[in-house]
């Protein structure tokens, strides 16, 4: 089993993250860490290296005695439609994303990434807020 989680850093991600791993613990699942970035302009190769280490050592300490795997996407599409199309060739289990509460009547509003993955996602998304 295969839990794809969606990371970009602020609470709900972590809290995302926090979720998939209790998931992945009561299912032996394999958690794959995906971090998606829209290039505007070109980035250095260098500048990608040193998002790819920060990434896996942030989230190294996180799951910390869990099997994972980090993963930096960089495209000229939007972060969501790489997310999307990465689970299409993955086949993921479940997709798991942080969401922010952000009306004052408890409505959902989601993000233009969020909402990218839970309309398109080729499995179960699990939104986490």
């Amino acid at each position: 089993m295969e839990f794809l989680i969606c990371y970009d850093n602020p609470p709900q991600s972590q809290k995302a993250l926090e979720l998939a791993k209790q998931h992945a613990k009561v299912w032996n699942a394999e958690l794959r860490v995906v971090q998606a970035i829209r290039r505007k302009e070109q980035l250095p190769h260098k500048r990608i290296s040193e998002i790819e280490t920060q990434l896996s050592e942030q989230i190294s300490k996180m799951l910390k005695g869990t099997t994972h795997k980090t993963i930096l996407l960089v495209d000229d599409v939007e972060p969501g439609q790489q997310i999307v199309d990465f689970a299409s060739r993955i086949k993921p289990d479940h997709i798991f994303i942080g969401i922010e509460r952000k009306s004052k009547v408890g409505k959902l509003l989601f993000g233009s990434t969020a909402q990218i993955v839970i309309l398109n996602s080729p499995c179960p998304v699990v939104s986490v807020s």
